[in-house]
């Protein structure tokens, strides 16, 4: 036995690691762009991109929170630290709100998240004290911080977009000018409220017992007890920072060191500072995209570097509208449609061993144009140069980048790619371009929508291809494409009076059009014939037995036989569950639940993700609901899903939302083509004593039955793969542990052909 034990082990070392990863989850939030430090007692707290890390000064370790690891949340606005209560609190958008200690504990305050609001916005946070100040639409609300309490809540009727205070007074400044209440008085009267000035602010603070206000490119003013005014600062200041009796702002040339108000030292530097503070002989800065950077004062009286740039591995922003993966590789593009009135940075980067990368930046990118770069919507990686990848945008045209870096833009001016508006001043900012596909020829297929010719193919020698199909001209928002199996080239067309499932049928030739045939499809007609129209249509995939899933406002319906499509008595499956209740009666699978995204594991099991209703894991068939995972019960980080993607060798889910990343470690993954019994390995193994984790078996076929056996052959359990994949819990059929000894485990593929036989360890 002990020969086994030291065998297996020394095999499935590396590996044993992943056992453990069997239904959990990971989080993968961005920490690239730097917008403000705090430093508290031997850390520096850093916000980036609504997310948070800590650098510890003493090892230099780098720290990073998430919703999985340590927060109740996501997506924070606001951080800030109290001396006196020895807590960092963390203002999530949503209106929760994190108290974190030295420790990393965390208390939880979510009465004001919790609450029956309309508007939870939070636009500023003071600390005073122990005490932290936070100003909303309404009012301000007062927490103890030490206490970990709610302490005040005072409604004002007014927007207020900060607050401040003094031993005596509380001053809030609003939309209608800056008002001041005494804090020993009833403040929940709104009548015990003065106003003092009737300018509006965008910060009111105090520093040397003096009240200070910032006016948006007016500057920096002091004011006496009578409200007469001092301009400190011209223009505009990036940020204000009272803290150890000093008063820090700045411009982008020249920064501001307050000792007093007679008292300041003026260092011009060109910067690009979104914060900075001042802690242990080192200026700290929090410079966007260049990451958390310190710095010290020279002789010559300038900042120079003291340490190296403090930026974790991460995604470029935490946008994650298209995932696909090629290979090993996952790529992303982040950005959207704009239809909400809200552009997102140009987001392009990929995740291979453990590992981000991210393409150029959008401020870099829109240096290089001339033009914004906002909002992508596909990417494709070139089959024969991994290193080249083409990234379409909702606005901008076809963005070439390589080795991370952008070469070339495709727009109307160098391409076949057309603009909306051919005539018009800024035609450049209207070349809207989606589902960057390459086919099987390395040929690149791309959207071109609301143009006359939607179909634009773009050849390995760099020629362009038009494929008109009348029944798309003018299509508004066609997302993706997808090439079946049977050879035709699908088309998701999601809104207005094109919306519906388009299919080309163009004979594997993209310059020969005359034998192509096509057919859009807006109205869905199911297995019973009822029919439905859903008002968009958002995805489309193809699961290992050739049936085309396809998500819609309305749910999830299925193409069982693509080849049918053209047909006239044409239909969809739309999957019936059975009641069970005796009334013989079946409801839709997912009825009139919003389907924005659909992938298939190993297994041939559907992920569905929705609109609102987080993520669903079906059975092969439908037929049968594995897991549900929304916000409320597990990790995930909105219930409004992007995409997913799911990586074959590992099974690992990866679930883009509106708030970021996370991945699930699921028990599917890719079948073998054939049994081979050095493919095929169980961990761990051996099995600890206080291991309750799952054990797995890899390197199985498809549907593959798999029965663990004692030594003397008696079965205690059984089922077969997802996909490559068995999982046990080291039970018997009826729920009990079993005993240490050696288990057998009899895998044979589904036809009964092939058998291979492997090993197990159980010490107890």
């Amino acid at each position: 036995m002990k020969k086994i034990f030291l065998s297996l082990l020394s095999c499935l070392i590396l590996i044993n690691v992943y056992a453990q990863g069997i239904g959990t989850w990971k989080a993968y939030p961005s920490y690239q762009v730097a917008t403000k430090n705090i430093p508290a007692g031997n850390k520096i707290y850093s916000l980036c991109n609504g997310n948070l890390f800590s650098y510890n000064l003493t090892d230099e370790e780098v720290y990073c929170f998430d919703k999985i690891n340590t927060l109740s949340d996501s997506k924070i606005i606001d951080i800030d630290y109290s001396k006196q209560a020895k807590r960092l609190i963390l203002v999530y958008e949503n209106g929760n709100i994190d108290l974190l200690d030295e420790q990393n504990n965390v208390l939880n305050l979510s009465h004001y998240k919790d609450k029956a609001l309309m508007d939870k916005s939070i636009n500023h946070l003071y600390i005073d004290g122990k005490y932290a100040y936070l100003s909303t639409n309404t009012g301000i609300i007062i927490i103890d911080m030490e206490e970990g309490v709610f302490a005040n809540t005072y409604e004002l009727a007014k927007k207020v977009s900060s607050s401040t205070a003094n031993d005596q007074y509380i001053f809030v400044s609003t939309d209608k000018g800056i008002y001041k209440g005494k804090k020993t008085i009833n403040l929940q009267d709104k009548g015990n409220w003065e106003i003092v000035n009737t300018k509006i602010y965008n910060e009111i603070l105090f520093f040397n017992n003096t009240l200070l206000g910032y006016i948006q490119g007016n500057g920096l003013w002091s004011y006496d007890t009578q409200m007469i005014g001092t301009k400190m600062v011209n223009g505009t200041c990036e940020f204000r920072r009272v803290q150890d009796d000093k008063l820090i702002t700045s411009n982008s040339s020249e920064i501001y060191i307050f000792n007093s108000l007679g008292d300041c030292k003026t260092i011009k530097q060109s910067n690009n500072f979104k914060y900075l503070t001042f802690h242990k002989n080192e200026f700290w800065a929090s410079q966007g995209y260049d990451g958390l950077q310190a710095y010290k004062e020279t002789a010559e009286g300038e900042l120079q570097q003291s340490r190296g740039v403090i930026q974790p591995n991460s995604p470029l922003h935490d946008y994650f509208y298209y995932m696909k993966y090629v290979g090993d590789r996952l790529i992303v593009a982040g950005g959207n449609y704009n239809y909400f009135g809200k552009d997102y940075e140009g987001t392009a980067m990929y995740y291979e061993n453990n590992t981000w990368t991210n393409f150029e930046n959008s401020k870099i990118v829109s240096q290089k144009t001339g033009l914004p770069c906002i909002n992508y919507t596909t990417i494709a990686q070139d089959p024969k140069d991994n290193n080249r990848h083409f990234v379409t945008s909702a606005r901008q045209g076809m963005y070439e980048f390589k080795e991370g870096k952008f070469v070339k833009l495709h727009s109307y001016n160098n391409s076949s790619i057309a603009s909306i508006l051919p005539n018009d001043p800024n035609a450049k900012n209207y070349v809207s371009c989606s589902g960057a596909t390459f086919d099987t020829q390395g040929n690149l297929w791309i959207l071109n929508n609301q143009v006359d010719t939607v179909l634009k193919v773009m050849k390995p020698d760099g020629k362009w291809n038009r494929i008109y199909c009348s029944a798309l001209e003018g299509s508004p928002t066609n997302d993706f494409i997808h090439f079946s199996r049977n050879g035709c080239v699908w088309v998701v067309s999601r809104r207005i009076g094109t919306r519906g499932i388009f299919c080309l049928d163009y004979n594997g030739t993209i310059e020969n059009t005359k034998d192509d045939k096509s057919i859009l499809r807006q109205e869905i007609i199911n297995q019973d014939g009822v029919k439905s129209t859903p008002d968009e249509y958002y995805c489309m995939t193809e699961d290992h037995d050739g049936k085309i899933w396809i998500g819609t406002s309305k749910g999830p319906y299925v193409i069982n036989y693509p080849d049918y499509f053209f047909d006239n008595n044409f239909y969809y499956e739309q999957i019936k569950i059975a009641r069970n209740d005796g009334s013989n009666l079946a409801d839709y699978l997912l009825n009139e639940i919003i389907v924005t995204a659909i992938a298939v594991d190993g297994g041939n099991r559907k992920w569905i993700g929705t609109q609102g209703n987080g993520v669903y894991l079906v059975s092969e068939d439908g037929q049968q609901m594995i897991h549900h995972f929304t916000e409320e019960n597990s990790p995930i980080l909105s219930n409004n899903v992007q995409s997913i993607a799911i990586n074959g060798k590992t099974g690992e889910v990866m679930i883009g939302t509106e708030k970021g990343l996370v991945s699930y470690m699921s028990d599917a993954i890719n079948p073998e083509y054939e049994l081979n019994e050095d493919n095929i390995y169980a961990y761990p193994n051996p099995v600890e004593p206080d291991y309750n984790g799952p054990i797995v078996i890899k390197g199985l076929t498809q549907d593959c039955e798999v029965k663990i056996a004692t030594t003397t052959g008696q079965v205690i359990y059984a089922g077969y793969s997802n996909g490559g994949m068995f999982t046990w819990y080291g039970r018997t059929i009826q729920g009990k542990k079993v005993s240490s000894g050696i288990y057998n485990v009899l895998t044979n593929t589904s036809d009964g052909k092939d058998c291979v036989v492997t090993k197990i360890a159980v010490i107890k």
